[in-house]
């Protein structure tokens, strides 16, 4: 009787164990298999920014080369709205399949959350990959009296009030218009905007005398004659901007940069990071793309998603001292 029931013990066990080892088989095909199918419906990116300005054409640029690697569509929708705090909160807040996106610039999520009360922070995103970077810069109008930087900076001395725009408060070009007007004490007025796309408009239409932003989103206006970008915040001058010096060749110790990034919500699993990895970091290293930054007058840097995390950690501790002062 004894040994009769420890057979049926045994072959019982013996069918957990069989039951377990067919369920966990199963799971890691499933998984492979969810790996392997992954897209299999389109992938949508968030631009929390209007259309038309320096990030919403790279973002879209980046999206019609990854189109290449993945078998499904990749489109770009615009959440603009509070200085790119609206779109970032819904890309942090999105569901962590892979199938919705975060493409950025530095601001909304490096700058902003040190000044503002945002529901996300950089650790609510994990990195897909990095694709460029730029100097912020300043510009004005070609008829404005400002014909170099040292123009401007002989306003300390006068009773001028500068409007001055940016596209919001808190971003990396208002941190540099800031560091700038404390630095010099010239006086101005804040005026922001929803935007590079509005800013610049704005500076086109005379409604501010100087802007904050990337360069490469001016090129049209500069082309036109119509804007004279004054001086980049990189650490020296760059061959893309003939004749333009940098504030620290002028004794000004400001130094910014903006960095454009694909990310995900920070849960999205790692197989499905690997294959967006591998389909964005081939878009961003293709001779399209970087033909593409030449022309939007960004610096090429492909970096991989731990990078990326690495770096806009690092932007986000410098910023937040700055900011804080």
């Amino acid at each position: 009787m004894f040994k009769k029931s420890s057979v049926h013990k045994a072959a019982a066990r013996l069918r957990k164990v069989s039951l377990i080892a067919l369920v966990t088989a199963a799971a890691a095909v499933g998984a492979a298999t969810a790996q392997a199918d992954f897209p299999t419906k389109p992938i949508t990116i968030i631009v929390p920014y209007n259309p038309g300005g320096g990030t919403d054409t790279t973002g879209r640029f980046l999206a019609n080369e990854a189109e290449k690697h993945f078998s499904q569509p990749v489109t770009v929708v615009n959440r603009a709205g509070a200085s790119g705090t609206v779109g970032t909160a819904e890309a942090a807040a999105a569901k962590p399949d892979g199938y919705t996106l975060y493409f950025s610039a530095s601001d909304a999520l490096v700058t902003t959350p040190h000044s503002l009360q945002v529901p996300y922070s950089v650790d609510d995103f994990r990195g897909i990959v990095g694709v460029s970077y730029a100097p912020s810069s300043i510009a004005v109008r070609t008829d404005s009296p400002w014909e170099t930087l040292e123009d401007l900076l002989k306003e300390a001395d006068t009773d001028t009030v500068i409007d001055r725009g940016h596209s919001g408060a808190g971003g990396v070009h208002h941190t540099l218009l800031k560091s700038l007007f404390l630095e010099t004490g010239i006086k101005f007025r804040d005026i922001p905007f929803q935007g590079g796309s509005k800013t610049i408009a704005a500076l086109r239409g005379g409604h501010v005398d100087l802007i904050g932003g990337t360069p490469g989103a001016m090129v049209a206006a500069v082309e036109a004659g119509e804007v004279r970008v004054l001086a980049l915040s990189s650490p020296t001058s760059l061959d893309a901007f003939p004749g333009v010096p940098s504030f620290k060749e002028k004794g000004l110790d400001i130094v910014a940069t903006v960095e454009w990034y694909l990310l995900a919500p920070k849960d999205t699993p790692d197989d499905v990071v690997a294959v967006l990895e591998e389909g964005f970091m081939k878009a961003a290293s293709s001779d399209e793309f970087k033909a593409f930054t030449v022309t939007r007058k960004q610096e090429s840097l492909v970096r991989n998603g731990e990078d990326i995390m690495t770096k806009l950690k690092g932007d986000s501790e410098f910023f937040g001292k700055i900011i804080k002062k």
